[in-house]
């Protein structure tokens, strides 16, 4: 990533890390992805993405406030303490420059929606979060005279947030050698794809099919020449192994978006919470290496922000045959609908004419395709003319003996039942703010990130699951129209796979969805999507036999040279 001006560090780092930890969950409808990559628009207008983003910043705030019986200018300051060093003074200067006059009404223990509009970031009164006022406090318009606002505008910070935050690519940022594989973990770096084991070298990564002579040419950490035979270890332990790479193009449900808890929970709020937040923004909020596809680390290593266990595809082919080492990417984009694969599709390095091993390639648009309102639905004909295009296009790139998997549109009402009435950490305080709230609010701003599914309205969640049923059935006729069709893979559809995650599930549900915005597979709901999907892949017999050369393998070559 470039370096930043102070100007733009001075928002990435306070103001968009707010905006991350409370509106990322739009799913990526504030230019979330890269402006080449077709996503959901975001629905609202400025000021409703103004209005939250002030709120949820004055509310925590307030709340630090209450909990330490300090005064609000001291909750602020306590609030940048918890970020990294370089990051504490652009913190502070930048509340005292965008809520000026805010600390005041706190100490007063006026509410983060009254405090918002009086700074005129919120103009409706019907919109609101928290509980309102009593009828006989001051109008906003009395506040604004009492402290002399009247003809004060808002600082316009906010409204750049969008413009200025430079969202991760399809490709990584650091990749001297142009093959799409890098050395770096976050910005699409080697959280995302396979570590590149040679940056200078655009013949050398991932997923290569290599003999491995003299040198690690796929990055698998297999290669050099058994001196009893003659022949190279990789001709002797993994020609002969099927080894597959797996790949999937999706959506903030693929990459594994999730906001930290600790960060918005005023309780857990601290500086170890914060010291990873530049990796955190940098990676887009999203968690690629503990995802249910590619998922390769243990969340141990990223408390106290992530917890659970992890379960990927990925880590159960490695497991069943250890040359399939860093051959994954994972191309999973916040906000991407069916309408994004074909782009997206570009941006997968896999080559046949390159000499590639064969891959699974995942199509996973769990949601964002039923979210918006009418009139802008999503015709079955058109989503099916989506897929249609995207499996031409992998027909082209993929090397024969592959397989595309395709990932139907979950049943989302199983988040309103199960969230609706819980405490959403916002309200963690005094119990006061519920999901249900929440989606009201942002339904009231027009920003709502998924009006489909978050919405308190039991007949339009029940009538957008009909508009995910029709699109699914697209998805069982392109199946059906497959047999025979592409040359270089067979076509296998799923059952809804947080359905099958929840039947595995013995808990409470809400346990499964992502705490902060309600919206998300859980870190525990990733891992048992991961382990149902390679379940079903072994039924569906695509799975290649575990490699007796395991063994073998990790003797010699140990962790294969990590990732």
């Amino acid at each position: 990533m470039p370096p930043q001006n102070a100007t733009c560090r001075l928002i990435n780092y306070v103001f968009l890390v707010q905006l991350l930890l409370f509106l990322l969950q739009v799913d990526g409808r504030i230019t979330v992805t890269s402006p080449t990559v077709p996503s959901q628009s975001f629905g609202g207008s400025g000021n409703g993405v103004n209005c939250v983003v002030c709120t949820f910043i004055v509310g925590v705030i307030s709340q630090l406030r209450q909990l330490h019986h300090i005064s609000a200018r001291d909750a602020a300051n306590l609030y940048c303490s918890f970020m990294p060093p370089t990051y504490k003074i652009i913190c502070n200067a930048a509340g005292a420059f965008a809520l000026r006059g805010a600390f005041d009404l706190i100490d007063e223990n006026r509410s983060a929606d009254v405090i918002c509009r009086a700074l005129l970031y919120c103009s409706s009164e019907k919109c609101h979060l928290f509980p309102r006022e009593n009828k006989s406090s001051e109008s906003v318009v009395e506040l604004r005279k009492r402290y002399g606002w009247v003809s004060v505008p808002p600082v316009s910070i906010f409204d750049h947030l969008g413009s200025i935050y430079d969202l991760r690519a399809l490709r990584p940022d650091d990749d001297d050698d142009g093959d799409f594989f890098s050395t770096t973990t976050t910005s699409g770096g080697s959280y995302w794809r396979g570590r590149d084991c040679n940056d200078s070298d655009a013949t050398v990564f991932p997923g290569r099919d290599s003999i491995d002579s003299e040198r690690d040419e796929n990055c698998n950490g297999v290669f050099g020449v058994d001196p009893k035979t003659g022949r190279t270890y990789e001709e002797l332990w993994c020609s002969d192994s099927q080894p597959m790479g797996v790949i999937v193009v999706g959506d903030s449900a693929s990459a594994h978006f999730g906001i930290p808890a600790d960060l918005v929970t005023v309780f857990e709020m601290s500086s170890r919470g914060y010291a990873n937040i530049e990796s955190i923004v940098r990676n887009s909020v999203d968690w690629p290496m503990l995802s249910s596809f590619t998922g390769f680390r243990n969340t141990t290593e990223f408390e106290p922000n992530r917890n659970g266990p992890m379960i990927s595809v990925y880590s159960q082919l490695v497991e069943r045959n250890r040359c399939n080492h860093r051959d994954f990417q994972n191309l999973g984009q916040n906000g991407a609908t069916s309408g994004s694969v074909s782009h997206i599709l570009r941006h997968v390095a896999r080559n046949r004419n390159a000499s590639v091993k064969p891959a699974y390639l995942f199509i996973s648009m769990v949601g964002n395709d039923v979210c918006l309102p009418p009139p802008h639905v999503m015709p079955p004909e058109t989503y099916y003319n989506n897929i249609v295009t995207s499996l031409s296009q992998a027909d082209a790139f993929l090397p024969p003996g592959s397989h595309v998997l395709l990932v139907p549109l979950a049943d989302g009402r199983i988040l309103y039942d199960s969230m609706h009435n819980r405490t959403h950490p916002i309200g963690s305080l005094h119990n006061d703010v519920t999901y249900a709230n929440l989606y009201d609010f942002l339904a009231c701003l027009d920003v709502n990130p998924c009006w489909g599914w978050l919405n308190t309205n039991e007949t339009v969640r029940n009538i957008t699951w009909e508009r995910a049923a029709n699109l699914n059935k697209k998805l069982s006729q392109i199946v059906t129209e497959s047999q025979n069709k592409y040359q270089n893979f067979k076509v296998h559809l799923f059952d809804d796979v947080m359905a099958a995650a929840v039947k595995q599930f013995s808990g409470p549900v809400w346990e499964l969805v992502e705490p902060v915005d309600g919206f998300h597979p859980s870190q525990l709901a990733s891992a048992l999507v991961g382990k149902y999907m390679f379940s079903a892949m072994e039924k569906m017999g695509i799975l290649p036999p575990e490699n007796p050369h395991n063994g073998d393998i990790m003797r010699l070559f140990g962790n294969q040279g990590g990732y």
